[in-house]
């Protein structure tokens, strides 16, 4: 399915036409993750954002199936959503069945109606906070139109996010997102020492700081913080 302009920019006018603004943040982003299975003709869609912990998760979801992404991978710490936030770069996946970067994930995702998925990462004052995804339950050779189309919510959203800092807006999800923004430029600097010490790929480097974290009872910042004192994860 190719997604035309003019269908992009109508469902942009539905969502403008709700005045999210006006909205709390979570009611905002589930109003946006409503209208997105329309356009894209896909199975579910769902947004995750960075707790305290610097764990991916869903605040608004379309379905079961959005959430089970969401729940494997906050498990195994690995994925496509949590690879576009590390790798701050759109994820594409075609078919999981055909693609080796996740082979555990995608047999039980595959085996629970998840076929291909494409994400990009969210971010406020440009650094990631979380991840924006569509999924379908067949394969799938998303296009470049998915991928403009993916990009205008993208930056709407972002804008949301960044009004609701800015707004000083007491919502549990707004104290989820600024705890989190606090940590993550730190943890970005740690991730890149432990990728050099260790020759590790980002998604890996930062579950060993996650883990790291979960065994010591320290938060992810603290760990990061000796990671970058240090220059090891000891």
């Amino acid at each position: 399915m190719h997604i035309e302009q003019a269908a992009l920019e109508r469902a942009m006018g539905r969502l403008a036409s709700h005045d999210l603004a006006r909205l709390g943040l979570g009611a905002a982003l589930g109003e946006i993750v409503a209208a997105l299975p329309a356009l894209f003709a896909v199975d579910g869609a769902g947004i995750l954002l960075l707790d305290e912990q610097q764990v991916l998760r869903y605040v608004a979801s379309t379905d079961a199936g959005a959430r089970l992404l969401e729940a494997v991978q906050e498990s195994s710490g690995r994925g496509p959503c949590v690879e576009s936030l590390v790798d701050n770069d759109l994820v594409q996946v075609d078919d999981l069945l055909a693609d080796q970067r996740w082979p555990d994930l995608s047999a039980v995702l595959v085996a629970n109606g998840i076929r291909s998925v494409l994400g990009i990462p969210l971010h406020l004052t440009g650094t990631p906070v979380g991840s924006l995804n569509v999924y379908r339950a067949a394969a799938h050779d998303w296009d470049e139109s998915d991928r403009r189309a993916l990009g205008a919510f993208e930056r709407l959203i972002e804008r949301l996010l960044a009004d609701a800092i800015l707004g000083e807006r007491r919502e549990a999800l707004v104290t989820q997102l600024e705890h989190a923004l606090a940590a993550r430029v730190e943890i970005e600097r740690a991730v890149g020492i432990v990728m050099a010490t260790e020759q590790l790929d980002a998604p890996v480097a930062f579950e060993q700081i996650r883990r790291a974290a979960r065994s010591r009872r320290k938060s992810v910042r603290e760990i990061a913080a000796e990671v970058v004192a240090k220059r090891l994860l000891a």
